[in-house]
C-alpha cells in the first residue's frame, strides 16, 4: 500500500509538467534565419512557423519594421512530426542600419518567439565600399509643405549605377528625384538622388521610402532603405483655401515679340500648384484688358535633382495700350510661408515696352517720316558745309603758294570770289582782304604757314 502511494506522487511530480508542456505547445511560434550576419543592402532570409488557431499573416511585425524592411514571401501550411497543421510564412528582411540590431520576440495569441541578434555590417561589392549617407529637409513639415530627402551613395566603382523604386502607396503624394553623378578628385563615384514628399494629413505620419538600388551590369547588387521618417505634420489654418500654394512663389516675366506681343510670366515653386496659383489668371487679365479666356497657363512638373518643383507658365497678350514708362505694373500673389506660419505674398514688376493698336502705329510711322524729311532738309546744308571744311583743312596743308591757297577756297566752296566767301561769316572779311592783296600784289616775302593757320581758325 505504501508502495504504491510512493508510485503514485511520482507520477504526479514527473508526468504533470509533460501534460501542462503538451497542452501549452498547442500553441507555438518560431523564428528561423538563415544567417545572423549581413552586409547593408543584403537581406535575411527569416522563416515563420506557428501552430495554433490564429492567422499567421495577421501577426504584428511593427517592432521588425524599425530596423528591417519587410518583404513577405511565400505562404503556406506544413504538418510537423506529430501531423499537426503549422503555418509557414517566409520573408526577405533589408537592414535599414549597419551594426548590432535585435529581432524582438513575436507574439501571436499565446504563442511567442524567442529574440535573435543580428549584425549589419558596411556594404562592399567587389572590393569597393559603399557609403550611404542621407538627410531630410524638415521633420515637422505643414500639411502640403514639400519636404525634400536627399541620398548620396559613394562608390569606387565606375560601372556602377542607381535607381530608386517607384513608391509602393499610391495614395502618398512622394516622386523621386533624377539621379545625378558626380566624380570626386580621388575618382570616386557620388550618386545623389532622393524623393520629395508633400504630407496631405495631419498629425503622426510614418514614411516607408522604397528602396535604393545599387547595380552592376543591370542587376540588383544591392537594395538600402533608409530608416522609418516619422513626420509630425502641422495642421494648416482653417482660413486658407485648399488651393493655395503652401511654399514661397519665385516669378520672373518677360516680353515675347511673335506673331503677337505678349507677355511670359514664369512662376516656379517646390509646392503643388497643378491647377495654377488661385487669382493670377485674373489679375493679367485686368491689368492687360482682355478676356480671362486669353490668359494661356502651362502646367508643368520638374523632378531634377537640384530644381524640382511645380511650374506654371502663363501667356498673356499686352495691352492694347503699353508705354515703355510709366507706373511700374505689379502682380501681387500670396501663398502660404512655412518658415513663418503665416500668410504672405509676393510683388512682381511686369516688364514695359510699346503697344498701340494698328491704326496708331500708321500713324506714328507716318509722323515720324514727315519729321525726319524736315530735319534732313534742315542739317543737309550743315552736313554739306562741314564737309567743305573738313576737306579744305585737309587740302589746304598740301599749298604750296598764297595763290594756291585761294585757289583751294573758291573751288572748294565752288565760289567766284573770296568776297562771296566771306560773306557767310564775317571774320572771313579780313582774311579775304589781305590774302587778295598777297596773291594780286604778288608779294616776294610771304609767312605761307601763318596764312594756313589764319584760314584752319576761320573753316
Amino acid at each position: 500500500m505504501v508502495i504504491r502511494l510512493i508510485q503514485l506522487i511520482f507520477i504526479l511530480v514527473f508526468i504533470t509538467p509533460v501534460y501542462a508542456q503538451i497542452v501549452n505547445s498547442e500553441n507555438e511560434l518560431s523564428v528561423q534565419i538563415s544567417r545572423t550576419e549581413k552586409q547593408l543592402g543584403q537581406y535575411l532570409r527569416v522563416t515563420l512557423r506557428y501552430r495554433g488557431q490564429k492567422q499567421l499573416d495577421n501577426i504584428n511585425l511593427q517592432l521588425w519594421r524599425q530596423h528591417f524592411s519587410i518583404i513577405h514571401g511565400d505562404e503556406y501550411k506544413d504538418e510537423d512530426k506529430q501531423g499537426r497543421t503549422i503555418q509557414v510564412l517566409k520573408l526577405r528582411l533589408y537592414p535599414r542600419a549597419t551594426g548590432k540590431i535585435n529581432l524582438s520576440s513575436l507574439k501571436l495569441g499565446t504563442a511567442k518567439s524567442r529574440p535573435i541578434n543580428v549584425n549589419t555590417l558596411q556594404a562592399i561589392v567587389n572590393n569597393s565600399p559603399i557609403k550611404l549617407n542621407w538627410e531630410i529637409s524638415s521633420l515637422t513639415p505643414w500639411q502640403r509643405e514639400a519636404v525634400i530627402i536627399r541620398v548620396h551613395l559613394q562608390s569606387q566603382d565606375t560601372s556602377a549605377h542607381v535607381i530608386l523604386d517607384s513608391p509602393e502607396n499610391k495614395n502618398t503624394l512622394l516622386r523621386a528625384l533624377k539621379t545625378e553623378r558626380r566624380v570626386l578628385k580621388n575618382g570616386d563615384i557620388i550618386f545623389d538622388a532622393g524623393w520629395i514628399l508633400y504630407p496631405m494629413n495631419e498629425g503622426v505620419e510614418l514614411i516607408d521610402l522604397p528602396a535604393i538600388r545599387y547595380q552592376l551590369s543591370g542587376s540588383d547588387r544591392r537594395r538600402f532603405y533608409l530608416p522609418l521618417q516619422k513626420l509630425n505634420v502641422k495642421p494648416l489654418p482653417t482660413y486658407l483655401p485648399p488651393n493655395l500654394p503652401i511654399g514661397k512663389l519665385h516669378l520672373n516675366s518677360q516680353i515675347e515679340y511673335a506673331d503677337k506681343n505678349q507677355w511670359k510670366i514664369a512662376v516656379k515653386t517646390s509646392a503643388l500648384i497643378p491647377y495654377g496659383v488661385p487669382g493670377l489668371d485674373k489679375q493679367i487679365a485686368i491689368i492687360s484688358d482682355h478676356d480671362i479666356s486669353n490668359v494661356k497657363i502651362n502646367f508643368s512638373r520638374s523632378s531634377s535633382y537640384g530644381d524640382y518643383g511645380d511650374r506654371n507658365v502663363i501667356y498673356s497678350p499686352l495691352p492694347e495700350w503699353l508705354m515703355p514708362f510709366g507706373k511700374n505694373i505689379i502682380l501681387k500673389l500670396r501663398f502660404f510661408n512655412p518658415e513663418t506660419g503665416k500668410l504672405d505674398k509676393v510683388i512682381h514688376n511686369l516688364p514695359r515696352a510699346w503697344s498701340m493698336p494698328k491704326w496708331a502705329w500708321w500713324i506714328t510711322i507716318i509722323f515720324s517720316l514727315l519729321i525726319s524729311v524736315i530735319l534732313m532738309r534742315k542739317i543737309k546744308s550743315w552736313v554739306f558745309n562741314l564737309a567743305n571744311k573738313l576737306k579744305l583743312r585737309q587740302q589746304s596743308q598740301s599749298a604750296a603758294s598764297p595763290q594756291q591757297l585761294r585757289s583751294l577756297i573758291l573751288e572748294n566752296g565752288r565760289y567766284i570770289t573770296l568776297t562771296e566767301w566771306a560773306e557767310e561769316n564775317p571774320a572771313r572779311k579780313s582774311f579775304a582782304h589781305k590774302l587778295n592783296n598777297i596773291c594780286f600784289a604778288n608779294f616776294s616775302q610771304v609767312d605761307l604757314q601763318l596764312l594756313k593757320y589764319e584760314l584752319l581758325g576761320l573753316c
